[in-house]
């Protein structure tokens, strides 16, 4: 039997931001400048956490 280790939340959830930040030359809607994952307040770094477990979720679900 094949195992896979599943990345750590966290780790996905700062991928996705990153992916994310890179995607949009770092900028927001409004053009402003991105913060770092480091520099993102816990309440954003929460939902970033959240929307990565709802993916994962999912592809595991599909899988």
């Amino acid at each position: 039997m094949l195992y896979k280790v599943r990345p750590a939340t966290d780790r996905l959830a700062q991928d996705a931001y990153e992916a994310y930040a890179k995607s949009t030359d770092n900028k927001n809607v409004r053009g402003e400048q991105l913060p770092t994952w480091g520099e993102l307040g816990t309440p954003v770094q929460n939902a970033w956490r959240l929307a990565a477990e709802a993916v994962r979720h999912r592809v595991e679900l599909n899988a």
